[in-house]
């Protein structure tokens, strides 16, 4: 558990570094956003579970004239709302492959304790 907590705090943190300022649209909106470590947090728990990660992935991908490459943010020196497509795809396929190694293993571990504690139960 502590280790997939672990991948998610510093996939957060890029997160918030990358993908800030992306436009609201798909799946990204007001909680669902890279915006604050914990709205990040809730988005990576929803790819963790594959649930609508590619809504979250649409908007990253975004290329002028589908967004504004001189929107303002006050209270930030970053301009525009558009997304970077190539560190967007290996930010999602990373994280997908990585969390879902531990997920799988932590749940196979799990299987494999319980068939243990039964067998030594019934001997």
């Amino acid at each position: 558990g502590l280790l997939l907590f672990l991948v998610m705090f510093i996939f957060s943190i890029f997160g918030m570094s990358n993908f800030a300022y992306v436009k609201h649209e798909a799946g990204i909106d007001d909680m669902f956003n890279f915006e604050t470590f914990g709205n990040s947090m809730i988005c990576l728990f929803q790819i963790t579970t594959s649930a609508g990660w590619d809504g979250l992935l649409l908007p990253i991908l975004n290329r002028p004239p589908d967004c504004d490459l001189e929107k303002e943010h006050p209270g930030s020196g970053f301009k525009g709302d558009c997304g970077n497509p190539s560190v967007g795809i290996f930010f999602f396929v990373s994280y997908i492959i990585i969390s879902f190694l531990i997920v799988v293993n932590m749940y196979i571990a799990i299987i494999l304790e319980n068939f243990s504690v039964a067998t030594e139960e019934s001997a």
